[in-house]
């Protein structure tokens, strides 16, 4: 069973009492007695409200769940194993501080697992070149196949005429700005204007239009020297982060 520990409740990941139509009252399992038997993993595990993780404190421990809520007392079964993954403090995993540091979680929660592993993002040039020319790679075949099995679309002059005739550009440009952007005389007079003048800027209403047309007419592909420009691009940012971290330790050291 997953969950996402940001959108569960202490209810909803041990037990709660319902109400019925009749007025009755009736126990329903969450997501730790439905995985009885299994495995129950919870993502942003560091996410979850503190009182909501103290509710499985019991489920951890002695592999049951006590109600009493509503006339009902019982004990339910959850003899499962927990999958939690968390995030570190501030997004980066400072090798300074300990696990429970980093990971910001109380000791009581930590000591109910049995094995804590630590998944640090090495920056490594030549992991992340190999890693980019993957991504690009996949990327770059899927442009390349999908436009096989599409056509390009291309205005002809007379058609690109008659979109310049209809439009003034000489007007003064609070015209366009007292207009409604996310109309379609809007958008195609503000395409227009920048694409035919250089003047001026796309507005988000007339940048998201173009990218869907894009996407659905022009089927663009990723080619290969643009995939190197964005793996190098890619590759110097990790370098600077890499650079950056090891002049703070020097630092503290």
């Amino acid at each position: 069973v997953y969950t996402s520990g940001k959108g569960s409740s202490a209810a909803g990941l041990t037990a709660s009492v319902v109400r019925d139509a009749r007025g009755e009252f009736y126990l329903e399992g969450g997501a730790m007695v439905l995985a009885d038997g299994g495995i129950v993993a919870i993502d942003e595990f560091d996410k979850m409200n503190p009182i909501d993780r103290v509710a499985i404190h019991e489920a951890m421990e002695q592999q049951t769940i006590s109600i009493a809520k509503a006339g009902i007392t019982t004990v339910l079964n959850s003899r499962t194993a927990v999958l939690a993954a968390a995030n570190p403090v501030y997004g980066r995993y400072d090798d300074l501080k300990s696990a429970a540091d980093n990971i910001d979680l109380m000791t009581t929660i930590l000591s109910r697992f049995d094995l804590i592993f630590l998944l640090k993002d090495a920056r490594e040039a030549t992991r992340d070149k190999a890693i980019c020319r993957h991504v690009m790679g996949v990327h770059i075949h899927h442009s390349t196949n999908h436009h096989q099995n599409n056509h390009l679309f291309q205005p002809t002059d007379d058609q690109q005429d008659a979109l310049l005739d209809n439009h003034d550009f000489t007007t003064n440009a609070a015209t366009t700005t007292n207009t409604n952007m996310n109309s379609s005389h809007a958008i195609a007079e503000n395409a227009l204007k920048v694409a035919t003048t250089g003047i001026g800027e796309l507005h988000v209403p007339t940048m998201k239009k173009y990218i869907h047309y894009c996407k659905t007419k022009c089927f663009p592909r990723l080619t290969e020297e643009a995939g190197d420009v964005l793996a190098s691009a890619y590759v110097k940012i990790r370098d600077d982060v890499r650079l950056m971290a090891s002049s703070e330790e020097d630092a503290v050291i």
